[in-house]
């Protein structure tokens, strides 16, 4: 696994540091012999969902854990990865696996530290329901969070996403896709989440046989999509992040993007934001002339204070789960 490199960086957003509240997204990567692996979670933002910032943390260390663990047992199973069927019932052993160890571990949190009537009192009278819910005992809502992951071994990669936001890849001539299919229940400031009743069969699922995996795989929460006014800008920033860590390296390619991601939230969304990806860097070293053009033709910006932003689109919007319902931090993982 020595060809892939692995980062993650979460920044709070604009709004949380005017009102006063703590980053809500949390990311998570890892490189190791057998694969590499990167996560994003955005915690709900409105202020009935009391711990999200604890469940979007839970939810990246979850999947990371289950997901070492699957590819340890999956052995001759792996076999069964290039049948449909077959992979959609292993894919979901997995997941299911994620959402009841993330379970676990909020019910944990709640037994060790109960919400106070201060935090009771701290949910304004228009979601009063969710005070009713959790002097009920319905406490999973306060950690409710949206996870996002991408995995890479040598012989295969996937990603899962439950929840808004947005999982970005590369092919070898920079033209950038989204892999993972949409979910017609997030739209707007609408998601589906972690703590809604059936989010154990709410993942969406997407595979690359190893003569198909991308160069990179870009995972992004919402903060970063809204802060763009279109589509074809998010991918001219995720081309232009790609650029960026081909010609600097990972450390400083994040460095880069870390002290990007304040000006984004400043002058875009205003949510909390974070990117996390793997990046196979020889790969992308020798598509380094197709970004450049494929930048050009599209008169992308690169990592620029020039970049047009969609201004503070939903940053005080309220978040609404479908159906139902740390500060700057910042990792690289790179095997030598």
């Amino acid at each position: 696994m020595s060809k892939y490199s692995s980062f993650a960086h979460s920044c709070i957003g604009e709004s949380h540091i005017k009102k006063g509240t703590v980053c809500q997204d949390s990311s998570l990567c890892v490189s190791n012999s057998r694969y590499t692996f990167a996560a994003s979670a955005d915690g709900h933002g409105s202020a009935c969902y009391l711990r999200t910032d604890i469940g979007s943390e839970y939810a990246v260390d979850c999947a990371q854990s289950c997901v070492d663990e699957f590819l340890r047992n999956l052995g001759e199973a792996q076999a069964n990865l290039d049948n449909g069927k077959e992979r959609d019932q292993l894919f979901g052993q997995l997941w299911r696996s994620i959402v009841s160890r993330w379970h676990s571990m909020v019910e944990e949190d709640y037994r060790f530290e109960p919400f106070t009537q201060e935090d009771l009192d701290s949910i304004p009278e228009q979601f009063g329901y969710y005070r009713e819910r959790y002097l009920a005992g319905n406490f999973i809502d306060a950690y409710g969070t949206t996870l996002a992951f991408a995995v890479i071994t040598d012989d295969f990669a996937f990603c899962a996403q439950i929840g808004d936001g947005s999982c970005v890849a590369l092919d070898d001539n920079g033209d950038a896709f989204e892999p993972i299919p949409e979910d017609p229940r997030c739209h707007d400031n609408v998601t589906t989440s972690l703590c809604q009743d059936d989010a154990a069969y709410s993942a969406r699922f997407c595979y690359f046989p190893k003569d198909s995996i991308p160069s990179v795989i870009f995972l992004g929460t919402d903060g970063i999509e809204n802060s763009y006014c279109s589509r074809e800008q998010l991918y001219g920033f995720y081309r232009g992040l790609a650029l960026t860590f081909s010609e600097n390296g990972l450390d400083e390619g994040l460095r880069q993007l870390s002290a990007f991601l304040p000006e984004m939230t400043k002058r875009g969304s205003g949510d909390d934001v974070t990117v996390a990806g793997i990046i196979d860097f020889e790969q992308l070293k020798a598509m380094e002339n197709s970004l450049k053009t494929s930048l050009e033709e599209n008169n992308s910006e690169e990592l620029s204070e020039e970049t047009e932003f969609a201004p503070n689109a939903n940053a005080d919007d309220e978040k609404t789960v479908a159906a139902a319902k740390n500060e700057n931090t910042e990792e690289t993982s790179e095997n030598e």
